[in-house]
């Protein structure tokens, strides 16, 4: 019963600490049109910074795979949660390009081991049919970090100014430390690793290369290289501009549409962690759930000049739609032997916030061919976005189709027969 009390205690905590990982990924969005007219950047140069944090979380995927590995979740994201309280200092500090660019890599490298990390505790302590439930649910939680950088930012930026903002949010930051050492253990008590120890370190290296040899894991890699980043190049960073650019919205206002695509994200992830279970299957809801996003996407591209509450409900249906990641996760986790899941895992995350920076420097380009008219870029700037998004989503499922579905009644069948 204890044991059983500890494990739900995990979730809400360890969706505390995921709230810091998904506040640092989301803020530009609020904040772009400022540091674009401060810092005088360009729209070139705001998608290069935005996919900084994303390029530094992928690129430390495979050595944060190593660390969950052999020192287990709960050290690893002790440490890493300094850095990202570091990378906000550098952040707020900087007076350059380069020194927010230099935050923001340090943000993403400490932001890389919550998510992962958490699904390994949690298919520790749960049932493999609990699975999806739990992560839904802490990632729920989490996005709580989403909605804290939209209205409340905005207000928080209009009070004490972004620099402010920062500095408080690095102290806020390191205080979670505590949280993962009192309150968060790798495993449930009596729990050994596979084979009864960890593996050497040289071994865990030396098996980086059979992660790739899964023969599932070049198609989860492509669905996952696409789906997140169709949200998060719009709610993370050109949500905001195109508020201000098509429909005049000033921060507050902008924030409070990216509040309402948030609320909408928390309601997908916790609208899909059950439905596994109810419909026996996690391939087809990654598959609605992604076509209802690329119908979404496509729509923005084709729709001009909509109103201001039509754009407001096809942000959150965006958000909705594509609150899959964590049902793509799980399904992930299902494939993968426990004594790889640090290294799986993690090689699908790289893969996921590999596409959010590609995504988000793709799109600046895109959006920097556009002239801007005093400081504003046209509404077609961002259609192009739009069905860029969708295109590139389109191809994701299609290399997802070839993955064979993982139901939630085999597991619970192989967990009986063990």
């Amino acid at each position: 019963m204890a044991a059983s009390r500890q494990a739900l205690l995990l979730v809400p905590t360890l969706g505390l600490v995921y709230v810091a990982s998904q506040f640092y990924r989301a803020t530009n969005a609020v904040i772009a049109p400022d540091l674009m007219r401060e810092l005088h950047l360009s729209s070139d140069a705001m998608g290069m910074l935005t996919g900084a944090f994303f390029f530094a979380f992928a690129l430390a995927q495979i050595p944060v795979g190593v660390l969950l590995d052999r020192y287990g979740p709960r050290r690893t994201n002790m440490g890493l949660l300094l850095v990202a309280a570091a990378g906000a200092l550098v952040f707020a500090g900087s007076t350059s390009v380069e020194g927010l660019i230099a935050g923001r890599i340090l943000l993403g490298i400490g932001s890389s081991g919550v998510l992962m990390g958490s699904i390994m505790i949690f298919a520790r302590w749960f049932p493999p049919d609990r699975l999806a439930s739990a992560i839904s649910v802490m990632v729920a939680v989490g996005a709580g970090g989403i909605i804290l950088a939209t209205w409340p930012l905005a207000l928080a930026v209009q009070a004490i100014g972004w620099r402010s903002t920062f500095v408080g949010a690095a102290i806020v930051t390191a205080c979670l430390v505590p949280l993962l050492v009192f309150l968060v253990r790798d495993g449930p008590p009596g729990w050994q690793p596979a084979g009864g120890r960890t593996e050497p370190l040289g071994a865990i290296l030396r098996g980086l290369p059979r992660v790739w040899r899964i023969p599932p894991i070049k198609y989860f890699f492509a669905v996952h290289l696409t789906t997140l980043s169709a949200v998060l190049t719009v709610l993370g960073l050109w949500g905001g501009p195109y508020l201000a650019d098509v429909h005049g919205l000033d921060a507050v206002g902008r924030g409070r549409i990216l509040l309402a695509m948030s609320i909408a994200s928390i309601a997908g992830n916790l609208s899909y962690g059950p439905l596994d279970r109810i419909f026996d299957t996690r391939k087809r809801l990654v598959l609605c759930g992604g076509s209802v996003t690329i119908c979404v996407l496509s729509t923005l591209a084709l729709l001009q000049a909509p109103p201001l509450w039509a754009a407001t409900l096809l942000f959150m249906a965006l958000a909705f739609g594509g609150s899959i990641t964590i049902i793509l996760q799980t399904h992930s986790r299902g494939l993968l032997p426990d004594n790889m899941a640090g290294r799986g895992l993690t090689v699908l995350n790289m893969s996921t916030m590999l596409g959010v920076a590609l995504g988000q420097t793709m799109s600046g380009v895109i959006v920097g061919a556009f002239p801007a008219v005093d400081g504003a870029y046209p509404e077609a700037a961002y259609r192009c976005v739009f069905a860029y998004l969708a295109c590139v989503l389109v191809l994701g499922l299609l290399a997802y189709t070839r993955v064979a579905d993982v139901r939630p009644s085999d597991q619970r069948l192989k967990t009986a027969a063990r």
